[in-house]
């Protein structure tokens, strides 16, 4: 499989080592990190075991990519500047599929506007992984899981296959799935409540917003509004998820979001993708939400004064 990891960040270098040593082709476009990465691969560090990822071709952008790419796995953060399918549209042949392993609800339509003949994949991700410095990388904690599926429902082609049956030669736990759209509401329940908190906090840690106080609480209000939400879509989100995140999160080591390291580096933040879709949702369907308008309010205002 010839595999096409547009935006290599810490997630998609892990990933592309895991499945380059498992036999596939893995290429990169990598921007930021282009000199040290074309000289000395990835360096990386990870709690399953440390290897070093040597991609088969280091890109500047997708129109340098020789051959024919089986794969496309986009793991950019998702912006309303990125334009996702202009960044990939010149790797993009009649035949490859496109998984997109990316953050947030309602992220597939612009791909699949502009690949309507494609097939694309939607995926989520479980992992701790980061970016100490150019070129390497730090896995300390997660399974470094993926679950992937067609993200209209629809049953996944024999490419999805071919996929799982590469991540079972990796130590990444793979499941490929039917109802995609469900884990990534599923997801949710704890990227909007923690993730938003974390910035909108002070720079909060995870244990302490289960404090078995108030911003306890106010997380678990947060993910009823999601589920709220999320039925309005069709999506049945079991509302004992409420407590398991909790529970799930209180006894993780303690550690800094996603946001809250974005937040700090002072990067764009992924307030659209996590927190305003969901949002628009709610507004087509009637659905009331107050904390999680507050939270975009706020953050909105944040992302703001981080331009």
């Amino acid at each position: 499989m010839n595999i096409l990891i547009s935006g290599a960040g810490a997630v998609g270098a892990y990933f592309g080592g895991r499945l380059g040593a498992a036999g596939a082709d893995v290429s990169v476009i990598c921007r930021s990190d282009y000199d040290e990465v074309k000289a000395n691969g990835f360096q990386i560090s990870s709690v399953k075991g440390d290897f070093v990822f040597k991609p088969s071709q280091v890109l500047r952008s997708a129109s340098e990519y020789q051959g024919k790419a089986d794969l496309i796995i986009v793991g950019s953060k998702v912006l309303p500047e990125i334009d996702i399918p202009s960044m990939i549209k010149d790797a993009v042949s009649p035949d490859t599929v496109i998984l997109l392993a990316q953050n947030g609800i309602d992220i597939e339509k612009d791909v699949h506007a502009a690949f309507p003949d494609n097939e694309i994949l939607s995926a989520i991700i479980y992992i701790g992984c980061t970016k100490t410095a150019p070129g390497i990388i730090a896995h300390t904690g997660g399974p470094g899981s993926m679950t992937f599926g067609e993200f209209r429902h629809h049953k996944a082609g024999k490419n999805a296959q071919a996929l799982l049956e590469l991540f079972q030669k990796t130590p990444c736990p793979a499941e490929l799935v039917d109802n995609i759209q469900y884990y990534r509401w599923k997801k949710l329940l704890w990227n909007i409540p923690f993730n938003s908190i974390s910035v909108l906090g002070g720079g909060l840690l995870t244990n302490q917003m289960t404090d078995r106080g108030h911003l306890e609480a106010l997380c678990s209000r947060i993910m009823y509004e999601i589920i709220d939400v999320a039925r309005s879509k069709n999506i049945e989100l079991e509302e004992s998820l409420v407590a398991e995140n909790i529970e799930y999160t209180r006894n993780f080591t303690p550690y800094a979001t996603s946001m809250l390291a974005d937040f700090r580096r002072r990067r764009p933040l992924e307030v659209e993708a996590i927190v305003g879709n969901v949002c628009r949702i709610a507004i087509e369907n009637n659905i009331d939400i107050p904390c999680i308008q507050t939270i975009y309010a706020l953050l909105r205002a944040v992302a703001d004064m981080q331009k």
